[in-house]
């Protein structure tokens, strides 16, 4: 359907799918039904208007019912949705809107608990805050100790570096051996007083991801991934595998894991989840089960399946 005769939701909608998802002016014009000299058009106009900075403003008039209504169906107080790209792998614009929100949510003295994964990454890549030295930001998970992964800590130290403020560290790695071994870090090396500081956090920032494609459950083998499913898991919260009620303890491997326990992460003032993609709805709703979210950021398609055929029948 076209939408040339809105130019605001033709420019911001334009302005995601170029940015968000990196598709051309010719594949956006196909996609919204318009020509590629419109969509150059809108393009221009969105940047002459501080429509595009690092972030891009959410199109109010497009999203914002199917937002409303995930918030009516499950009780979230705050719910951000972005459009759907064309593929199904939305973490970039995701991020994109998550970076935007914090940059505007986070205020002096805060302490902020910083999850990990490709989501939140992004959600750096456009996090533009006031200075907040005062501020301190803790990171909930421990660290990777093979080269070239992904680091927790490293994303926490971003979230400081650009705050301005102290970061405190999960110094273990993210999986240990015996679950004796993590009870020993924690009650005798310390750990505990981290934990500890972790029940006072004045928002929670983290992601989720399903059982076959998450960062932190690239050491386990499929033969593992599919006991996990076999036991009820749906995915996987802070490296921490939960079932379809959000519950934690039933399964072995997170006895295993060095991480902020989801009990303490609910005690969060806020509690924000950025997660999208079908495949996530389950942890999504898992997620929520859980910690009672106070704000979700996710897409299109994980919101409509969120809400189910009342809104597609709307």
């Amino acid at each position: 359907m076209s939408l040339s005769g809105d130019p605001r939701s033709l420019r911001l909608r334009a302005a995601w799918l170029a940015h968000g998802y990196g598709l051309t002016q010719a594949q956006i014009a196909e996609r919204l039904g318009v020509s590629r000299a419109t969509i150059n058009r809108a393009l221009e106009q969105a940047r002459s208007l501080g429509e595009i900075r690092i972030w891009i403003e959410q199109p109010d008039g497009d999203l914002t019912p199917l937002a409303l209504a995930v918030e009516q169906a499950l009780g979230i107080p705050e719910v951000v949705v972005v459009p759907s790209g064309p593929d199904a792998r939305p973490e970039t614009a995701i991020g994109l809107a998550l970076g935007k929100l914090l940059s505007d949510r986070i205020g002096p003295r805060m302490r902020i608990g910083l999850g990990w994964g490709r989501t939140l990454t992004h959600a750096l890549d456009g996090f533009q805050p006031a200075l907040r030295p005062d501020a301190m930001v803790l990171s909930l998970l421990g660290g990777q100790v093979r080269p070239g992964r992904p680091n927790p800590g490293a994303l926490a130290a971003r979230m400081a570096a650009a705050l301005g403020c102290e970061v405190v560290f999960l110094p273990a790695p993210l999986r240990v051996d015996h679950p004796d071994t993590r009870r020993r870090l924690i009650s005798e090396c310390g750990l505990q007083a981290l934990f500890d500081l972790a029940e006072q956090l004045d928002i929670a920032v983290f992601g989720a991801g399903d059982l076959g494609a998450s960062l932190a459950l690239t050491q386990m083998s499929q033969s593992d991934i599919d006991a996990l499913r076999n036991q009820g898991a749906v995915g996987e919260i802070l490296a921490q595998v939960v079932d379809a009620s959000g519950e934690s303890d039933c399964f072995d491997v997170n006895q295993h894991v060095m991480a902020v326990g989801l009990s303490r992460i609910a005690q969060a003032n806020a509690r924000v989840l950025a997660c999208g993609g079908i495949s996530r709805v389950p942890v999504i709703r898992a997620a929520h089960a859980r910690m009672k979210l106070t704000t979700l950021v996710t897409d299109e398609a994980a919101a409509t399946a969120l809400v189910g055929p009342t809104m597609k029948e709307a």
